[in-house]
């Protein structure tokens, strides 16, 4: 599949919650026609899997441990999937355990069509430009419409609300009140929700693009003094939007992923500029420091009750360990079924109530192996956008993953799906540069004897392909 193709995909992922909602509100598309193109992306994504499965592994595609831990975590969710019904009892409607499995197997599965897409370093650098360009739009447009835009917008003109209720089944009251996603307002202030139509998932897109213009800022390279004021205005415009989505789990986790960045970057000292754009932005909104204090306090109902149902989970954890099926826990049971549990708010706990607890060990092991990846890679490559991409992208895993003890956000498939794909897309570009490089060291071996004799050659062409073996 083409880069073009690539981001046009990702492009519709972002704007579908805008553009969807509107033309069903306008009568230009029925609610069949709606659904059957909610599910084409999820045929699209397992039909790319499919066709590049075979040029993958045709081409030597050398499984690193983030693949080990990725393919085992999908074989055993699926596994759940079809046995959990018959082995747990479990109730759920087929319905509802496709749509649980969809939210928690889709980061493996976009890694893996990253991992099977074959880019090259130009076409690297490009989808990193992209993934940060359709950030700024998505975040650009999420300024106008919470500055100038009214709530009747979203309600009257795109109609999210009732498409929320009538096409995805969602409940009024709890996912919808007055036309509106229910958490557009909370804590008495407007939430910038975007073209993703929500606020928690415009905050959970922004914080990896918000790291790699931090990061590139911090990383400028040679020639590039031109370049730094778009790279400026890119992060103050996503930063900005971040910290309107009034989303605590994403602020937290770009401030500790910032925090990370800095200190491998070496760059701590510039912690002063992100640090006080932060802060006068919260100066702007003088009910965040209300709501700040409750929260830490606990004072503050929704934190109140997300310690409540987090300290109920852990009580849970024994009975737990083999998991209850899917759809037997989380929010898409809470609000598609009507679901009553008491785990949640903790993406391990979450998963481990559907799952078990072996699919929560395969998934810390599968991000924990990413990050360090990533990290490694960054270390390595000398192409300034290309390391700083990676080391941000090691930052933010490290980042949501300490944060998903108080959010399930890592299952966020929309604003995280072009993420994992740059990960894995990435790798398999490192991984071909290597393979190549070894390919010429071994050529010039061959063509150029060392001391005149023939031996030698074969003993080093041997000793290159035993490293080669040992390094996959």
């Amino acid at each position: 599949m083409s880069l073009f193709l690539i981001c046009a995909y990702f492009t519709w992922l972002a704007v579908q919650n805008l553009a969807l909602p509107w033309a069903y509100r306008q009568h230009l598309l029925s609610e069949p026609a709606i659904v059957i193109l909610m599910a084409a992306k999820e045929v699209i994504l397992v039909g790319a899997l499919a066709l590049l499965l075979y040029r993958g592994f045709r081409k030597d595609l050398g499984f690193k441990a983030p693949d080990k831990f990725a393919l085992a975590y999908i074989l055993l969710l699926v596994s759940y999937l079809v046995f959990a019904p018959y082995a747990l009892g479990s109730k759920a409607s087929f319905g509802l355990r496709m749509i649980s499995l969809r939210s928690v197997i889709s980061l493996a599965l976009f890694y893996f069509w990253g991992r099977l897409s074959f880019l090259g370093i130009g076409e690297l650098r490009r989808l990193i430009q992209f993934v940060v360009g359709l950030q700024m739009a998505v975040a650009g447009f999420g300024l106008v419409e919470w500055f100038f835009l009214p709530t009747s917008f979203w309600s009257s003109t795109v109609g999210v609300g009732a498409f929320m209720l009538d096409v995805k089944g969602l409940l009024e009251g709890q996912n919808v009140a007055n036309g509106l996603p229910s958490n557009m307002f909370q804590f008495g202030v407007r939430r910038l929700i975007s073209t993703y139509g929500d606020p928690l998932a415009m905050g959970i897109a922004g914080v990896f693009p918000l790291l790699v213009c931090l990061g590139r800022l911090w990383r400028p390279g040679p020639r590039v003094a031109t370049q730094l004021a778009s790279w400026r205005m890119a992060a103050l415009l996503i930063a900005a939007a971040l910290l309107l989505t009034l989303g605590r789990e994403s602020i937290g986790a770009a401030v500790l992923g910032i925090a990370l960045l800095a200190w491998w970057s070496g760059q701590s000292r510039r912690l002063a500029l992100p640090l006080g754009m932060a802060a006068i932005a919260l100066l702007l909104l003088p009910p965040l420091w209300t709501h700040l204090a409750d929260t830490v306090t606990f004072r503050e109902a929704s934190a109140a009750t997300h310690a409540r149902i987090l300290y109920s989970s852990w009580q849970q954890i024994p009975g737990m360990l083999v998991g209850k099926g899917l759809g037997e826990a989380g929010g898409w049971a809470v609000s598609l079924a009507g679901v009553r549990s008491e785990v949640g708010e903790n993406l391990y706990l979450d998963l481990m109530a559907q799952t078990g607890a072996l699919s929560v060990l395969l998934l810390v092991g599968f991000l924990l192996a990413t990050a360090r990846a990533a990290f490694a890679y960054a270390r390595k490559f000398p192409d300034p956008l290309i390391s700083v991409a990676f080391l941000a992208a090691a930052a933010h895993i490290v980042s949501r993953s300490a944060l998903a003890i108080f959010s399930p956000s890592l299952f966020g498939v929309v604003p995280l799906a072009s993420f994992f794909f740059l990960c894995g897309t990435g790798f398999t570009t490192m991984q071909r540069i290597r393979s190549q490089s070894g390919l010429r060291a071994r050529r010039v071996l061959v063509l150029r004897p060392a001391n005149g004799s023939s031996s030698e050659p074969a003993v080093g062409l041997h000793r290159i392909r035993r490293d080669d073996r040992q390094e996959q």
